[in-house]
């Protein structure tokens, strides 16, 4: 292989690694725009989400904080007495601090000094020094709480150029343990997703194909792991009852989800429903007796749920009032239904002949030489299997 096609595979590879990681930074923020917005609409719970979230890696739920700090004030006003100024540094905070945005606010804790700018006998207002230790409230929206301090200081830092503008001084700041976050409906949280930062990097390879191959298969892989971890969770939480609501409209909602997200649909079946009526001979007896009989020999075709190589439930009655009796004995009538979710049928014929041969097949199997007296099947309903399986689906 010569420098160029070597260099020429390398600058391929490393095309298809950033798509990955660009197209995977992608869904992460779009799947989670997509939960918090559920959210809101309140078509999923709070731990259910948060669970999602979890599940995927990604960023948990924002969440409101007060974040605090202790601090030293200055400034200077005008009053008309050295008492008035203590008063009104114990009490009250000028109204430059009031209209900060965002909003801070500001709790006198005590006065550490009151001292006139300049000393006069003169009756009248004048300048005070006013200092005072301060406790510093702030509201901001994080995931964490590392997160939530960074954007408090952040919004400080902003206001003390403005205050230092107006004359305050703000010094001695110490930040306080936060004790959570605060306790709030999230319809009062601003949750903004987020947006995907910038193109992804990657270091030069330097002329590495296996490190490049490399980079390339762990992009990709990290791409379906996350593409196939919301899908089975969607589909575990359809399963599972967890959004509630008719079967058919949630899976509707939980298709369209996966598809706005670039993602394949949930998949479709036929709803097919088999009648099978059987005539059944069971011997001598009282009727009840062949009835009984009957019951016992059709529990070989009877099932509670379908299986992976079974996909039907299949169950049935017997219809006494059209017994006979003859010489060999009683013969029962039998109605034997199967319903059957079948995938991979484009029509509705196609589906019900599907379904017709394999109750067939099922009861000759389970029944040799018993006679099939009618089969007729239907299409009940065409929509989103009802049988779904997170690991395979």
């Amino acid at each position: 292989m010569t420098d160029e096609s070597l260099a020429h595979q390398i600058r391929t590879l490393h095309t298809e690694t950033i798509a990955a990681i660009e197209q995977r930074q992608t869904l992460a923020v779009d799947v989670r725009s997509a939960l918090i917005t559920a959210l809101h609409n309140r078509l999923i719970c709070r731990p259910g989400c948060e669970d999602a979230l979890d599940t995927w890696g990604l960023e948990p739920l924002p969440q409101r904080w007060t974040i605090s700090a202790h601090a030293q004030l200055s400034h200077t006003r005008s009053h008309t007495n050295h008492d008035e100024a203590r008063e009104q540094a114990c009490f009250g905070v000028p109204d430059d601090l009031r209209l900060l945005q965002p909003a801070i606010a500001v709790y006198p804790r005590h006065v550490i000094d009151v001292t006139p700018v300049i000393e006069s006998d003169q009756p009248g207002p004048q300048e005070y020094r006013i200092t005072a230790q301060v406790t510093l409230h702030t509201w901001v929206t994080a995931t964490r709480e590392a997160a939530a301090y960074e954007a408090a200081r952040a919004i400080l830092e902003g206001h003390l150029r403005v205050l230092a503008d107006a004359g305050f001084t703000v010094t001695g700041l110490a930040w306080q343990a936060a004790h959570g976050p605060d306790d709030v409906p999230h319809d009062d949280i601003d949750t903004d997703a987020g947006t995907v930062d910038g193109a992804a990097q990657l270091p030069e390879l330097a002329g590495d194909l296996t490190a490049a191959i490399a980079a390339r298969d762990a992009a990709v892989q990290a791409l379906n792991e996350l593409r196939r971890s919301i899908r089975a969770r969607a589909i575990r939480a359809l399963i599972d009852d967890e959004i509630g609501g008719i079967y058919q409209h949630t899976a509707e909602r939980i298709d369209r989800f996966l598809v706005d997200l670039g993602l394949h649909g949930l998949p479709r079946a036929h709803h097919v429903t088999v009648v099978a009526d059987l005539m059944l001979p069971v011997g001598a007896g009282t009727a009840r007796e062949a009835c009984d009989a009957a019951r016992d020999v059709m529990r070989a075709a009877t099932t509670s749920g379908p299986v992976e190589t079974r996909p039907w439930t299949a169950y049935g009655w017997t219809i006494p009032e059209y017994a006979t009796c003859d010489q060999d004995g009683w013969r029962i009538p039998w109605r034997h239904e199967y319903e059957m979710q079948l995938r991979g049928h484009a029509t509705s014929g196609d589906a019900t002949a599907a379904a017709e041969a394999l109750a067939c097949a099922d009861l000759t199997r389970a029944l040799p030489g018993i006679d099939l007296v009618t089969v007729t099947a239907s299409v009940e309903t065409v929509g989103i299997d009802l049988y779904l399986d997170p690991d395979r689906d």
